[in-house]
């Protein structure tokens, strides 16, 4: 892929760390933690038992005072909003106030903007709804006896739900919603690739940008590990211990972890052509210079399986698609490794997959700085490349890498940094990766 010159004009965050880009940044330079027992959540998801204590399953990066009556209009839009819809719109939100754009839009003919020049990408995930949604249904069909007849399911779903209930759920109805409330006749697409939803948006969006289909695109994502039916599915990675100190349990890079703790969270960035940015005197935060992305299968993808051990290599993700989506964005950049100011981590705490990206690593930026987000924010599904993206984007804009939040422990291979850095060069590399092969790398720099 040729280089890329594609700018980034605004961040928008939901996180369990902070609301807004420069709060979720300045918390990440300050070392907070958002991982707690989910017991103190403050939505609807499930909890753990009031005598218990907490295990691996019961620890997560919930969003504690995220309320999306500030952000929705019309507030009648919640309705058909799940939570992983509302946290996007959010982010989308304020990623446009970041940019300068609040006051041109809604696009219209008669505005700054045209609305056919702006369009929307989002990286999602299947949405689930609360169980409990499903009662009234399920009861219906339940006889004396406790068993289920599954032939009135139909006909009692029509009964106990509400007509639109589906459009709650929809994974693309992020990039809809958010469409729709900016009037954007562009581009609309929506990505559903797990880990690489986010990044897999912004290439796509900047597909649209560098062919002439828009000057202006959305490029978002959104996810949980903490739903009630995504915490029943946990079979794809292996859960995370609970040690001693909790709030420091998501371990990424740590020889010690067992797992990963879950989380929740969305992220936008605002993208524009350079044109489209001096036309309207616009601020450029950094330039995407390049993306590529990779597949090659891990073992589990090839054997059709999700097997979660953590003691047999290679069975999750895949060192040689990192690698080769590291040196083919590295050759579109036209830059050396040691160029690389600061890598942004995928590292979850699976021993497994972090040690393909170690490896990954140590091939190809060995010397380079690296900042891992989800020791403090857990994996929040979906959310968790564009929320990388905008730790890069943020790092490059205020010339600071952020520590991460660990332990002493941590592999001695990947350096880390402990307090607050300056960013010593002009070029961030952001890798992410799935459990059953895909990884992206992108690199932006400085304007």
């Amino acid at each position: 892929m040729p280089q890329c010159n594609v700018v980034i004009t605004g961040v928008g965050v939901v996180s369990s760390i902070g609301t807004g880009g420069d709060a979720f940044f300045q918390s990440l330079l300050d070392k907070h933690s958002g991982i707690t027992s989910l017991a103190n959540r403050t939505d609807d998801g499930p909890q753990p038992a009031e005598d218990s204590q907490p295990a691996g399953l019961w620890i997560g990066g919930p969003l504690r005072e995220f309320n999306a009556k500030q952000y929705v209009r019309p507030r009648k839009a919640l309705k058909v909003m799940s939570r992983e819809i509302q946290i996007a719109f959010a982010a989308s939100q304020m990623a446009i106030e970041h940019a300068g754009l609040d006051s041109l839009v809604p696009a219209s003919a008669e505005g700054q903007l045209n609305p056919a020049s702006i369009g929307t990408v989002f990286g999602t995930e299947m949405f689930y709804g609360p169980p409990a949604e499903m009662e009234d249904a399920m009861r219906a069909c339940t006889d004396g006896d406790g068993s289920i007849d599954a032939s009135l399911f139909g006909h009692a779903v029509m009964k106990n739900l509400m007509p639109l209930w589906m459009l709650k759920y929809l994974p693309n109805m992020p990039a809809c919603h958010v469409g729709i409330s900016i009037n954007a006749q562009g581009p609309n697409n929506s990505i559903v690739l797990g880990d690489v939803s986010g990044p897999a948006a912004l290439i796509e969006a900047a597909s649209c940008l560098e062919r002439g289909a828009a000057s202006i695109m959305l490029a978002g994502s959104c996810g949980t590990r903490i739903n009630a039916t995504r915490m029943n599915y946990s079979g794809d990675l292996p859960i995370a211990d609970v040690y001693c100190d909790l709030e420091r349990s998501s371990r990424p890079f740590d020889p010690k972890s067992k797992g990963v703790v879950g989380g929740e969270g969305a992220a936008t960035v605002v993208l524009e052509t350079p044109e489209q940015v001096t036309a309207r005197a616009g601020k450029p935060l950094a330039i995407v210079r390049s993306y590529a992305s990779r597949f090659v299968p891990s073992q589990n993808m090839k054997q059709g399986k999700r097997r979660t051990d953590i003691d047999e290599p290679n069975l999750r993700g895949s060192r040689q698609a990192i690698e080769m989506a590291i040196r083919s964005a590295l050759t579109d950049a036209q830059i050396e490794p040691n160029q690389i100011g600061l890598v942004v981590s995928h590292a979850m705490g699976d021993p497994v997959m972090d040690q393909q990206e170690r490896e990954a690593l140590m091939a190809t930026v060995p010397d380079a700085p690296v900042t891992a987000t989800m020791a403090a924010i857990g994996h929040t599904g979906a959310a968790a490349g564009m929320m990388s993206v905008a730790v890069a984007t943020l790092a490059i804009t205020h010339r600071k890498i952020p520590p991460t939040a660990r332990t002493e422990t941590t592999s001695a291979e990947i350096h880390f940094v402990d307090q607050e850095t300056p960013l010593d060069g002009d070029y961030v590399l952001v890798i992410t990766h799935t459990s059953n092969g895909n990884a992206t790398a992108l690199v932006l720099s400085a304007p």
